[in-house]
């Protein structure tokens, strides 16, 4: 008999997420047998997000339950209220961020799973202050299926660090 997984609204793993607040892996790939991942997040108000990035070989999926998520994806950005979903295809360029005088809580849920990704940031952000510099999340990236394709103007701070925060 199989038993379903069951996370509660406290449950899950919490790690520091690459923009400076807490993220909770709800389900992992060791839940998920590598399949996804389902990882709730807030971007605080005014909030940069990640550079723009690609996953060649996984989708993901954004959920808003308050606030709004600004979502660019290959150019253009659509604005996600409380409720709404949206899906990022595998090899389309994306950031998520928070343009909002607001936060924005959200799930994602990235398919295969990619929990591992933001356990290795949030290591990489602690030891580096929160500035990784551009040529370690590169390699991170490369190990993740997180190819990052422009750092732009409010991410980099001209030493080749990167910030996701706006401060």
């Amino acid at each position: 008999m199989s038993y379903p997984i069951v996370v509660t609204t406290d449950g899950g793993t919490r790690i520091q997420g690459p923009t400076g607040m807490p993220m909770t892996v709800k389900l992992g790939g060791a839940q998920t047998a590598g399949a996804y991942s389902l990882i709730e997040y807030t971007h605080a108000p005014r909030t940069a997000g990640p550079p723009p990035h690609v996953h060649h070989h996984h989708e993901e999926a954004f959920h808003v339950v308050s606030g709004e998520l600004s979502l660019e994806v290959d150019g253009r950005t659509v604005v996600l209220g409380p409720g709404d979903y949206a899906l990022v295809p595998r090899g389309a360029v994306h950031r998520p961020y928070n343009a909002g005088a607001v936060p924005v809580d959200f799930f994602f849920l990235t398919s295969p799973a990619m929990d591992g990704f933001f356990v290795e940031m949030a290591d990489l952000n602690a030891a580096t202050g929160g500035a990784p510099p551009q040529e370690l999340l590169v390699e991170l990236g490369a190990r993740w299926d997180a190819e990052f394709t422009g750092f732009g103007p409010g991410r980099g701070d001209g030493t080749g660090t990167v910030r996701m925060v706006n401060e």
